[in-house]
């Protein structure tokens, strides 16, 4: 019973967690909206399998995506597509020991450490990217040799594609007494624990409204769409597959397919704006064009 009872939790909080990366939110009524018990979360279910990393039980579970949609827009409920957006940090770090420090990722103190594991629970959780930049020996040199006139900023940022800019400075103001300033500011200076827990906060915070601008339009498009470079079967079933992992995407069907492109039409969430940006941000489709149409190529591994 105890064992039911476990999986039972694990398939709760799983689809619980689906939602708020899916919709943004993670409030209690919205969910009790899709399936107000355990039984009815089960119901989208697929499949469950445990697994064990490093000696920890993990339960894998998956959803039935086309149902779970479908019950969403039932109930018009905004979700996010594939596009989430990129967050670039600037963490300055002051330890009261060394010298102040931008933090990177290969950076390894131990509050180097307890700052990484928020971003990465943060970024796993939401659905969002929160990246530290990473310096190669040219960049450390150069950043060590900094004048008045350089900007230390321009210089890190020049090199990274990013949707928002999030500066910190995150230091040591007495013995074990913390403060974060910048885009973010804690009320008063606390132990390191407390400080993290606050910075794990605002970051929550600050992704509702990342996230909110990424949603898909509660709206419903018919679209058409061509596709270059299908050589043979093999990559229009390779096509339609990736395709079929497209959020927005409610109906296709294939119009014709001529000289190595094939046409399609789409019923879509969304506009032809949304749907742009879904396919732009699927690492298999590359937009080669932007007009009335949508026009893409599969990138072929």
């Amino acid at each position: 019973m105890s064992e039911v009872s476990n999986v039972d939790a694990a398939i709760n909080k799983s689809f619980n967690d689906l939602i708020y990366r899916l919709t943004g939110t993670n409030d209690l009524s919205t969910i009790k909206q899709i399936a107000p018990s355990v039984k009815l979360k089960k119901d989208f279910l697929v499949s469950y399998e445990p697994i064990n990393i490093y000696d920890k039980s993990f339960l894998v579970t998956r959803f039935n995506k086309k149902s779970l949609l479908e019950k969403l827009d039932s109930l018009k409920i905004p979700i996010i597509g594939y596009n989430r957006p990129t967050i670039m940090l600037l963490v300055k770090v002051e330890d009261g020991n060394d010298a102040p420090y931008i933090l990177n990722n290969s950076s390894s103190k131990l509050v180097d450490h307890d700052i990484k594991l928020i971003l990465d629970e943060v970024s796993n959780q939401r659905g969002i990217f929160f990246e530290l930049p990473v310096f190669d020996l040219d960049d450390i040199k150069e950043l060590s040799s900094l004048t008045i006139f350089d900007s230390e900023e321009d210089i890190i940022l020049s090199n990274y594609e990013y949707d928002y800019q999030l500066n910190l400075n995150i230091s040591q103001s007495y013995i074990n007494k913390w403060v974060i300033t910048g885009d973010i500011n804690s009320d008063k200076a606390t132990s390191l624990k407390l400080t993290l827990s606050t910075l794990r906060k605002k970051l929550n915070t600050l992704a509702n409204d990342y996230l909110h601008a990424f949603k898909i339009p509660n709206s419903q498009s018919s679209i058409r769409v061509i596709v270059n470079n299908i050589n043979s079967y093999n990559e229009l079933k390779q096509l339609q597959d990736v395709m079929s992992r497209l959020i927005s995407i409610k109906t296709s069907k294939i119009n014709s397919y001529v000289d190595r492109s094939v046409v399609y039409t789409l019923q879509i969430s969304g506009d032809i704006k949304s749907f742009k940006k879904e396919v732009n941000a699927n690492p298999y489709l590359q937009l080669i064009e932007s007009d009335d149409n949508v026009t893409f190529v599969l990138l072929n591994n």
